[in-house]
């Protein structure tokens, strides 16, 4: 019990300081039209207010590298590493197909694993230059009913 609280006020501090507005995308469904070459996607969206991105720097420090050791070979800058809050996904099951919009780019999802006790989900996305985001807009609709009719 003391490792969740632990872990849930960790995650909430890291949220406070890093947390950033991203948008999960999952394809659902392809269909083409073959007479006029359309390609019509159904895609499934999932946003999370407080997404745990750390900065390149950070990044590199959380990763365990020696200090002497920043830059090289095995180091991609175009490569980050997000930490999502399991309780912030709801029903959204995270693929190794899905994508994820932030600052209006498209980053893939290299690879991703889960924390202990379920708690989060730390994610390995790749910047993708030039790929298509299939924009999603957000459409909320009001109105007021006015009932004249009685019911007797």
């Amino acid at each position: 019990m003391k490792q969740t609280r632990f872990i849930r006020r960790l995650l909430y501090t890291l949220k406070k300081g890093y947390g950033f507005v991203i948008t999960l995308h999952k394809i659902t469904d392809e269909t083409h039209n073959y007479q006029t070459g359309q390609k019509v996607v159904t895609i499934q969206t999932q946003k999370i207010n407080k997404a745990i991105i750390l900065p390149a720097h950070m990044q590199r420090q959380f990763e365990n590298q020696p200090a002497d050791f920043k830059y090289g070979a095995l180091y991609d800058a175009s490569l980050r590493q997000v930490i999502i809050d399991a309780i912030d996904l709801g029903n959204f099951n995270i693929e190794i197909s899905d994508y994820i919009v932030y600052d209006a780019r498209r980053w893939e999802v290299s690879h991703f694993y889960k924390l202990e006790l379920h708690s989060a989900y730390v994610l390995y996305i790749k910047a993708v230059e030039g790929a298509v985001r299939h924009l999603v807009e957000e459409v909320s609709l009001e109105t007021n009913l006015i009932i004249t009719q009685e019911v007797s």
